[in-house]
């Protein structure tokens, strides 16, 4: 069977996709981010009678429509990545794909907020009813030990341990053991103990953090809760996580780990952000800055 075959297509790509998902462990929205690169390609080449492995004229056409940068580079890493899944894993006799290189983009820094800034927008966040209390363990556990979106809706009560510490499952299905601050870790009993029992039904299993109809909840819920409780997005809070961490003196190998990050240049940009920060901070403390 070849790739040229539009039910062949579809099959192969399932199966790439179930992949993902049960053995690499990816969260939903990378798996659909795959989906739509992949099937737009192929639609592309079905569409122009063009072969699969000639990724360059699709590359061109991106271009021509005005498609970001960063959009191209992660498409072409998209399918670059699914052609060699289906040389390796499938053994399919296929054509070498020639190598794109990736466009070069200007490197923008991440937002981050400053220690006190958070820490006041945190103090401020009432604690009296069940969602105020589940917002609040939300954010806390998010900055004191910044959590991937994915990582928190799949939090089961299990995963937090009596030395103050939580498991988290990351990306590759890969597990690291990350410690909580005081305020999280007391907010999050609090939400345990007393106030998670309100949402629970058969539907709720043991995770921790639950939606109003006592489901897992959601990646998109998690960022409406971020955006209107602190004026952010999820990401963001990650961002400063990582940041301050540096900024108080933590080694860079150190911050990759608890960011759960497997190539260190990922983690080199918090690097940037903190030197940046360091200048702004000396101008404006120096008598002579």
């Amino acid at each position: 069977m070849k790739l040229d075959n539009i039910s062949y297509q579809i099959k192969i790509i399932n199966e790439y996709l179930e992949y993902l998902q049960k053995i690499k462990g990816y969260s939903k929205n990378t798996i659909n981010s795959y989906r739509t690169d992949i099937e737009k390609y192929f639609d592309y080449l079905n569409k122009n009678n063009s072969s699969y492995y000639d990724i360059e004229k699709y590359i061109q056409h991106l271009s021509r429509n005005k498609y970001a940068k960063t959009t191209v580079n992660r498409k072409i890493a998209s399918i670059s990545n699914f052609f060699k899944w289906c040389k390796n894993q499938k053994k399919l006799n296929i054509k070498d794909i020639k190598k794109i290189k990736t466009m070069k983009t200007d490197k923008k820094l991440p937002t981050i907020l400053t220690s006190s800034y958070i820490n006041k927008l945190l103090d401020t966040i009432p604690s009296s009813t069940i969602k105020e209390v589940r917002d609040r363990a939300i954010i806390e556990i998010l900055y004191s030990s910044g959590l991937r979106v994915s990582e928190l809706t799949n939090l089961s009560t299990n995963d937090i341990k009596n030395n103050q510490s939580i498991k988290v499952l990351g990306k590759g299905k890969k597990v690291r053991i990350l410690p909580m601050t005081d305020k999280a870790y007391q907010v999050l009993n609090l939400w345990l103990t007393n106030y998670r029992i309100e949402y629970v039904n058969e539907y709720s299993n043991n995770y921790i953090f639950l939606g109003v109809r006592g489901k897992k909840i959601s990646e998109r819920e998690i960022q409406r809760i971020v955006k209107s409780r602190l004026g952010t997005f999820p990401h963001s809070i990650r961002h400063t996580f990582a940041t301050h961490l540096l900024d108080g003196g933590a080694d860079l190998r150190v911050v990759q780990e608890m960011l759960g990050h497997t190539d260190p240049s990922t983690t080199q940009i918090y690097t940037h952000v903190s030197k940046k920060q360091l200048k702004e901070k000396y101008k404006r403390t120096h008598p002579r800055g």
